[in-house]
């Protein structure tokens, strides 16, 4: 009788674990992961440079993309502001616009961003000092110009999508500034 029961109750045990009953709720199985877009980036924007930075999720389908400055690597750099346009695909992604857009480097600065004559995959960006306010001097580090926001477009899974820089430049400039983008986002 006993070694009844005790058959009886190994059996019941492995049968609980074959199925996933452990009891615990470790959540290493069974359950369905959400998928996510995917932000991907080539590092710190080089020396007098501008690049686009993962910024980071604001849910499962929407992410921020930074744009950021390095300073130089010695003396600082004085510039005006800075124009460019970021080119997408927009049969993967779509630009998500914001109330009002600030910038932390040029505080003072009247700032314009959107699509190119309202068809998405090209934003243009426009971030200047207004003519009374002084040059924006920059120096060593890296410096947080703007928050883009783009999102997965519905129903899209794609792997790389770049974002990518084009019709740059910085205006009065005390030193060259160059534009260079890797960023590139995905959805499994």
């Amino acid at each position: 009788m006993i070694g009844r029961r005790l058959f009886l109750l190994v059996f019941a045990g492995a049968l609980a674990s074959g199925f996933g009953c452990s009891g615990g709720s470790d959540n290493s199985g069974g359950g369905t992961t959400t998928p996510a877009l995917l932000c991907t980036d080539g590092g710190a924007a080089a020396a007098n440079g501008v690049t686009l930075k993962c910024g980071g999720a604001v849910d499962s389908t929407t992410v921020q993309v930074g744009v950021v400055m390095g300073g130089p690597s010695g003396g600082p750099t004085t510039l005006r502001g800075l124009n460019f346009d970021v080119t997408y695909d927009p049969a993967n992604l779509e630009f998500v616009p914001a109330a009002n857009y600030t910038s932390p480097l040029f505080p003072n600065a009247l700032i314009l961003v959107t699509l190119e004559n309202g068809v998405p995959g090209r934003l243009v960006v426009s971030i200047q000092q207004p003519g009374s306010s002084p040059n924006v001097v920059v120096s060593t580090g890296q410096f947080s110009v703007l928050t883009l926001t783009f999102a997965r477009a519905s129903g899209m899974s794609f792997a790389s999508s770049p974002l990518a820089f084009e019709n740059s430049e910085a205006t009065n400039a005390s030193a060259a500034v160059a534009f260079a983008s890797s960023l590139a986002l995905s959805y499994p």
